[in-house]
């Protein structure tokens, strides 16, 4: 089986706090996430929650589920027992720096066991990793309050 890696380590002048509460918000992932059509959470609990996600590349989409573990302001874990996959590990890690700015360390591990979802569980995976730092980034500059120019 094919796997994919992917690792990203990033600085940006943005809040840790701010960064923790984008990654940790699933639902709004359709909003601003390429690839992801739906995202809801279907059980919480006292560290994080379950999610049912559906990725899509045209008309071909792929339904799974997630659990996600929740370390304020510090970590976000994703993983999933889900059955196309082998194995499906997200980690993100946010460190506040002393310019006020944040590290963001992801990395993202996947193997696709499915033989029949294989080749566009690959694709769509691959697309999301190289993806995904970019559009958190993106979307907590979107939100942040037009600065006023003098």
């Amino acid at each position: 089986m094919t796997q994919t890696s992917h690792r990203e380590t990033r600085v940006v002048a943005i809040a840790a706090e701010r960064l923790f509460d984008l990654v940790a918000d699933v639902e709004r992932y359709p909003e601003f996430i390429p690839l992801m059509r739906e995202a809801r959470i279907i059980r919480r609990h006292a560290s994080g929650y379950e999610t049912e996600q559906v990725l899509a590349l045209g008309l071909l989409e792929r339904r799974f589920r997630t659990r996600t573990e929740l370390d304020p302001p510090r970590a976000i874990t994703v993983t999933s027992a889900d059955r196309i996959f082998r194995r499906f590990d997200i980690r993100w890690t946010f460190t506040p720096t002393p310019e006020t700015q944040c590290r963001i360390d992801f990395a993202l591990d996947c193997e696709v066991r499915s033989i029949w979802f294989k080749p566009i569980g690959e694709v769509l995976v691959r697309q999301m990793a190289l993806t995904m730092v970019n559009a958190f980034v993106q979307r907590a500059r979107n939100l942040t309050p037009a600065r006023l120019t003098g």
